[in-house]
Parts: structure tokens; C-alpha cells; sequence
């Protein structure tokens, strides 16, 4: 393989590696900036996202980008409930964060086992009405694939623009800065907070219906995923949108020229590890 063929190769697959990451690493990120805490059950708004797009194509014969909106939708409102029901009564408790992190394992396992209850242990495949095979950079893909991530292009550009562009977002940032000078202000932390919740949810579940749609789905999508996306949230500089942008794009480039130069995946997963013990030592970062 030569020196050309491998950085195109690298980027494509970067970029294909890279887009779910994204979506979800915006959301994780944002709850972490708003309360602080590692919110493990995450994993399962990934999952459930997933699940409900299965659910509106495969089930109920929707066209897969007809499914897009209300499983995003969907995913928003679990995270909304989970929020209102489990994490906002802890907040108010004073639980810890180590507390919370330990919760928000057990409410993972909750979801994730009652998931595999209801759906069972099947992968699913999306349905889509046509699929076309071309070449970018001479590595093979998909007009889905390219589709799917010209999709989380717009939409992580529109959460950017609206988290650090618009008056909502100027109170979200606010109130995740400081929360009695957000409520001197005339800020309603309950409505921003549920805002917040229900935009991370709806990331995240984007993030699984696009990774199921370049692989399959299963009950343990969103808990592969989510040391990754810890991962990303950490180099990009926890609680940073604009850093987990960036770090996204680093880690799906990161594994894919590690895949390449090895033929065991688990070498990228290595590197990202190593990556992300030295970030913490540097940065000294509490997760």
C-alpha cells in the first residue's frame, strides 16, 4: 500500500468511523457540562435510538429517512424521562457524583436488559429502497453511508449553531456555567435543563440509528459504544461541543490507520486507551 492510498484510505474510513461518534459525543458532552457527572445510562439512548428507527422501518415499513425524526424524537423524550424521574430527584438529594455515575450504571443495566427483553437477542438490518456501491479515494462505499453522513454534518453543525448561536443556547451555556447567576438572570433552570436532556437524548439516539445503519443493531449497541464516546468527550476537553467535534473526527482517523496498519481491530481500541490514559494525566481530568 502506498503512502497516498493509505491517508485516503484512512481519511474515508476516518469519516465513516468518525460520524456516529459525533452525534453522541455532543450529547454526552452536553450533559456532562449541565451536571457534572458521567452519565453511563447514555449508552442507552444510543441504543434505543436505534431500536425505535428498527421499529418505525423494519416493523412498521417506513422509509428509513422517514424514521429518522421520530426516533430522534423518541430517544429526546426517554432522555427527558430519565431525567425527570431518576437523575433531577438525585440532583436534588445532593447525591454525589461517584453516587451518580454507580446510578447511572444500574439504570444502563435497567434499560439495556429490558431492551433485550422486548426486541430479544436478533440483529437487525435497516430496509432501505435502494443501495448503490461506488468508490471515494478507491476505498468502497455505500450512497447510504454517504448520505448518512452528510446527514450528521447538518445536523452537528445546526446543534453548534444553536447551543453557541442562539439566545437558547446562550441560557443553556449559562446555566451549565453557573447556576444562581443563570437564575438571578431570569433563567428557568428546570425548562433549560429539560431542553438540554431532550437534545443530548435526541443526539444520541441519531448517533445509533446511523451506526446501526452502516452495520446492524442489538441490545448492546449503545454499551459498545459508550467507552468511546467517553473517550472522545475526554480529548476533546470534557464538556467542550466544540472539542468534541474535533476529537471525533481524531479517533475515528486514529483507529482506522491503526486497522490498516494491523489486521486486529483491538490494536486501534489499544491506542485510543493509551490516548486517552495520557489526556488524563495531563489534564488531570475527573470523569
Amino acid at each position: 500500500m502506498t503512502l497516498s492510498t493509505f491517508l485516503s484510505s484512512t481519511l474515508v474510513l476516518g469519516l465513516l468511523e468518525a460520524a456516529p461518534l459525533v452525534l453522541a459525543a455532543i450529547g454526552f458532552t452536553l450533559i456532562y457540562r449541565l451536571n457534572g457527572f458521567t452519565n453511563v445510562a447514555y449508552a442507552e439512548n444510543i441504543t434505543l435510538g436505534a431500536y425505535f428507527a428498527v421499529i418505525f422501518n423494519s416493523l412498521l415499513g417506513w422509509n428509513f429517512y422517514a424514521s429518522i425524526i421520530p426516533a430522534a424524537l423518541l430517544s429526546g423524550l426517554l432522555s427527558v424521562v430519565t431525567y425527570l424521574v431518576i437523575f433531577r430527584p438525585s440532583f436534588r438529594r445532593g447525591v454525589g457524583k461517584t453516587e451518580l455515575i454507580i446510578l447511572s450504571v444500574g439504570v444502563s443495566y435497567f434499560i439495556r436488559y429490558g431492551s433485550r427483553i422486548l426486541f430479544g437477542n436478533d440483529l437487525f438490518n435497516f430496509n432501505f429502497s435502494s443501495t448503490s456501491y461506488l468508490k471515494v479515494f478507491g476505498i468502497g462505499v455505500t450512497n447510504i453511508q454517504l448520505i448518512c453522513i452528510g446527514l450528521v454534518a447538518v445536523i452537528s453543525i445546526g446543534i453548534y449553531f444553536f447551543i453557541y448561536k442562539t439566545n437558547y443556547g446562550e441560557k443553556m451555556r449559562a446555566l451549565a456555567d453557573n447556576e444562581e447567576l443563570a437564575m438571578i438572570s431570569g433563567i428557568n433552570p428546570t425548562k433549560v435543563s429539560l431542553l438540554i436532556w431532550f437534545i443530548a437524548g435526541s443526539s444520541a439516539g441519531l448517533a445509533g440509528l446511523f451506526y446501526g445503519s452502516f452495520s446492524f443493531v442489538s441490545s448492546s449497541l449503545g454499551w459498545n459504544m459508550i467507552l468511546i464516546v467517553i473517550m472522545v468527550s475526554v480529548v476533546g476537553g470534557v464538556g467542550s461541543i466544540r472539542g468534541a467535534l474535533v476529537a471525533s473526527a481524531f479517533v475515528g482517523i486514529v483507529t482506522s490507520a491503526v486497522n490498516l496498519l494491523s489486521s486486529n481491530s483491538l490494536y486501534g481500541d489499544i491506542v485510543l486507551l493509551i490516548i486517552f490514559i495520557g489526556i488524563l494525566k495531563v489534564r488531570k481530568v475527573r470523569v
